[in-house]
């Protein structure tokens, strides 16, 4: 039987925190009035505390060991960053969610806490636990940054390694255009499209190793791209690459390429 759980099943999550949400706040109201808000806050409290906690234990870590001159590899910039930064949208949220505001109204005011709860029992399930999976960082990070970066960027390379993909990349790229991949690794506009003459043995154009290239320079190549950044690849391509066939030179179709997309293997 398939496992089921939050990183698979978001939806399932958000589900899951509304009914849970609901149930706590039921129960908050059939204890007397006089205690309902001081028990609301309690439980808002470990909420809190709850997702708190993973990100002080790697932080606060990290700040001692900033300090004290020890070893701080493991604290991986491109990693810890964004999940500061979720993390600081979502008490930035959770404090003008949590502004007293006056409520006569006894039916918006359970609506108000329900919404309140909710917003807690979520971070408590996705900043507690889901941003600090493997799932986050393989899968989930990508897509994020992917909504705020949908370019294709050469990233900075020393020159030794610029001569090592040249190298690798010789039997793929005619003769005259070694200088214009050159360009392109040294994030240049080349000065004429490159030549690509990759091909599976059987005189037919492939694409596979100009993905592995394009993915080994680029910013963020570590991952398969999807929807805009993959259209962005595309066209990121069409722009700097031709096929060269046979000795005629000829534009690569946009829909053979995200065709040819869709079976790479990373």
């Amino acid at each position: 039987m398939m496992k089921l759980n939050i990183e698979s099943r978001p939806s399932l999550l958000i589900l899951g925190s509304f009914v849970i949400s609901l149930i706590i706040l039921l129960g908050v109201y059939l204890i007397p009035f006089n205690l309902r808000v001081p028990v609301f806050k309690v439980i808002a409290l470990v909420l809190i505390v709850l997702i708190l906690y993973p990100f002080c234990k790697v932080n606060i870590k990290w700040i001692l060991y900033y300090f004290f001159c020890l070893n701080r590899d493991w604290w991986i910039a491109r990693i810890e960053r964004p999940r500061i930064f979720i993390y600081i949208i979502y008490f930035g949220i959770l404090v003008m969610m949590l502004k007293d505001i006056s409520i006569s109204n006894q039916y918006v005011l359970f609506f108000y806490r329900l919404s309140n709860m909710f917003y807690l029992v979520v971070g408590a399930a996705m900043l507690g636990k889901l941003v600090w999976t493997q799932k986050f960082e393989s899968a989930l990070l990508p897509e994020i940054k992917n909504l705020f970066d949908q370019t294709i960027s050469i990233r900075k390379m020393r020159e030794v390694e610029i001569r090592e993909i040249i190298g690798l990349n010789s039997e793929n790229i005619e003769e005259s255009s070694i200088n214009n991949l050159q360009d392109l690794l040294n994030g240049k506009v080349p000065g004429d499209k490159i030549k690509w003459v990759g091909t599976s043995g059987k005189n037919v154009i492939t694409y596979t190793e100009l993905f592995s290239l394009i993915h080994l320079i680029s910013e963020n190549g570590d991952v398969k791209f999807e929807r805009a950044k993959r259209r962005s690849l595309m066209n990121f391509i069409i722009a700097n690459f031709v096929k060269y066939e046979k000795g005629e030179i000829s534009q690569i179709p946009y829909g053979s390429l995200n065709s040819a997309y869709t079976n790479f293997v990373l």
